[in-house]
């Protein structure tokens, strides 16, 4: 998905985006047939990162409830 689309279906801003390609967090590239240097990504590693994300949060909350609850 380019950019734009990206961004939409991720709810996550552009330069954040771009951030997590470099960092290797996400699948995104700039595309090699684009003049203006065009950013394209994989919609299955933005599904990836964001459901690491919920798990993540997820295992927090858990950790808390039962440290309330001792």
């Amino acid at each position: 998905m380019k950019l734009k689309e990206s961004t939409w279906y991720s709810k996550i801003g552009q330069k954040r985006l771009i951030q997590l390609a470099q960092d290797g967090h996400i699948k995104g590239f700039k595309d090699p047939d684009s003049r203006r240097g065009d950013w394209v990504f994989c919609r299955y590693s933005i599904d990836e990162y964001r459901e690491n994300q919920a798990g993540y949060l997820h295992q927090k909350a858990l950790e808390i409830m039962q440290g309330d609850l001792l």
